[in-house]
């Protein structure tokens, strides 16, 4: 009767042991995956995935909607108000927002309320600046780069700004700043 066992006890040579057998250490606390469950884990992960690049690929398409209604709004302004400098930078390109600069000549550019009645007619909604008391001086330095109004404007849920600065605003304009807002998770992958 030497070497019968069950899981409950075992008889041995010496008498009944109540010592159920030994798994093997290799498969104590194993994971054995299955096929189903690998399929499962890889469709799932996929569709995260896909989720994501969805995410980002519209995030990044509504701040370029935004972006080109900036440009055509500086386009247009260019065509009455012929600037002297210009600077673009799209979304995602130097910094995650999108950023448009116009700079005008200092003897025959135009004035600073001409620009804001401008936009105002193009639908911007205008704010006063920190320096919207006209420069009484001939030469001001340190108001050169007074803010003078803030303009803004949504487009498709994105908040436009344009930031017009000088001496006045009865005076020459020092420079209009365009920013579209951009996002992070709209940059990702450009």
């Amino acid at each position: 009767m030497s070497g019968w066992c069950s899981t409950l006890c075992c008889v041995t040579d010496f008498g009944f042991s109540d010592e159920a057998p030994e798994r093997s250490p290799r498969a104590k606390g194993r994971w054995r995956p299955t096929v189903a469950g690998a399929a499962f884990t890889v469709g799932v992960l996929a569709l995260l995935g896909l989720l994501l690049w969805a995410w980002v690929a519209r995030s990044h398409a509504d701040d370029l909607a935004a972006w080109d209604d900036l440009e055509t709004t500086f386009e247009v302004m260019d065509r009455s108000l012929t600037p002297l400098g210009h600077g673009e930078s799209p979304p995602c390109h130097e910094e995650t927002d999108g950023v448009i600069t116009r700079t005008y000549p200092p003897s025959t550019g135009p004035q600073a309320a001409a620009v804001v009645g401008y936009l105002t007619q193009l639908g911007w909604t205008a704010q006063k600046g920190s320096g919207t008391q006209p420069s009484t001086s001939t030469s001001a330095p340190s108001d050169a780069a007074a803010v003078l109004a803030v303009l803004t404007k949504d487009s498709g849920g994105r908040d436009l700004t344009v930031v017009v600065s000088g001496p006045g605003l009865d005076r020459l304009v020092g420079s209009v700043a365009g920013r579209s807002p951009g996002s992070t998770i709209g940059c990702l992958g450009r």
